[in-house]
């Protein structure tokens, strides 16, 4: 197994347009960022407090006479619920957040919603605000005039699937919607989101630990039992010329990626808060332990360690960090922030 000295190493650089902004960043501004954590039911919830989130966001189940989501996934995947499943939970998930002083987004960023759903869609959008979340996230510009018109008072988050990539959508997006917090696109690179910062009154909330080969979930192909699971397969060509099967997972990869050594470059940037997915998550103690990985990263920042001091911190009392994330992240260079393969795939 590689010492945390070769693990250092094994991380390839940045591209050079974003080594500018790596950066060493104010200790004390670690603690205005926060950590973004998924949730389901209670016993996520409380794992995820534990892990360090301060900040979490869920989707509840649509009407039964509704047949498509009004998130942006399914109620299942991959045979896993997304959704909290009742008003009830949906009351004493937020209720107990909020005395553990988290912030609640309710997910209702599902990327198309038909003009006849608009009642529904308010009406689900409706309990969610009277359930007592704090931020309504959408994923199409019709639901977010829908919900500004009815709830003015609410504020917005951009989604990702709004796919904002660039500064004038932000700032139109604040401008003609009330928008206060976007979800950058997850191959957005460092000097992407510097800029996006450096808009004035938006916040910016950067998914970690996930693919920046490809946007998960926007690929459209199949993640259903007995149809493989989407990108997440790996698909290959026809034997070449030469009688070798080429590999192109690269260009659907949407597995995860390490973003552990830029999250000082992220605090110095100015981020609101990192996102940690997960709603579907099969393994929620596997996930809230994501979420303290992330945490751990953030405390090395407000004590002012490098990150390799942060890593080696890490690699003395991590069992998941020894014998899962280094063979699959460190090895394999799964950098979100990094120049590698799976990040030269992005168009």
């Amino acid at each position: 197994m590689s010492d945390v000295t070769d693990q250092w190493e094994l991380a390839p650089p940045h591209t050079q347009r974003e080594a500018a902004f790596v950066t060493v960043p104010d200790p004390a501004s670690a603690a205005s960022v926060g950590l973004d954590a998924p949730v389901r039911n209670l016993q996520m919830l409380e794992l995820q407090v534990t892990g360090g989130a301060t900040e979490i966001y869920l989707a509840h189940r649509p009407p039964a006479d509704q047949r498509a989501s009004f998130d942006a996934l399914p109620g299942k995947r991959d045979g896993d619920p997304t959704q909290v499943s009742n008003p009830r939970l949906l009351k004493a998930i937020i209720t107990q957040a909020h005395a553990a002083g988290m912030k609640v987004h309710l997910c209702a960023d599902a990327p198309a919603i038909s003009a006849d759903a608009r009642n529904a869609f308010l009406t689900h959008v409706g309990q969610g605000i009277d359930a007592g979340a704090d931020t309504v996230i959408v994923g199409a510009l019709p639901a977010a005039r829908w919900t500004a018109d009815a709830h003015p008072g609410i504020p917005l988050v951009a989604g990702a699937h709004l796919g904002v990539t660039s500064v004038a959508y932000a700032r139109h997006l604040q401008e003609a919607y009330g928008v206060r917090r976007i979800v950058v696109p997850h191959a957005s690179t460092l000097d992407e989101i510097a800029a996006f910062c450096a808009v004035d009154g938006l916040e910016v909330e950067v998914p970690v630990q996930t693919g920046s080969g490809a946007n998960c979930h926007q690929c459209r192909l199949p993640d259903q039992r007995g149809t493989g699971l989407g990108c997440r397969a790996g698909y290959q060509n026809a034997p070449a010329p030469e009688g070798a099967v080429r590999d192109l997972g690269g260009f659907l990869d949407g597995a995860s990626d390490c973003a552990l050594c830029d999250v000082p470059s992220l605090v110095g940037l100015g981020v609101a808060a990192l996102q940690i997915p997960g709603r579907e998550s099969p393994i929620v103690r596997q996930n809230a332990k994501i979420t303290q990985m992330y945490r751990r990263a953030l405390n090395g920042v407000a004590k002012g360690w490098s990150t390799k001091q942060t890593i080696a911190d890490i690699d003395r009392t991590e069992l998941m960090w020894q014998m899962g994330w280094v063979p699959r992240m460190c090895e394999q260079q799964r950098c979100r922030f990094r120049d590698t393969t799976q990040r030269r795939a992005h168009v």
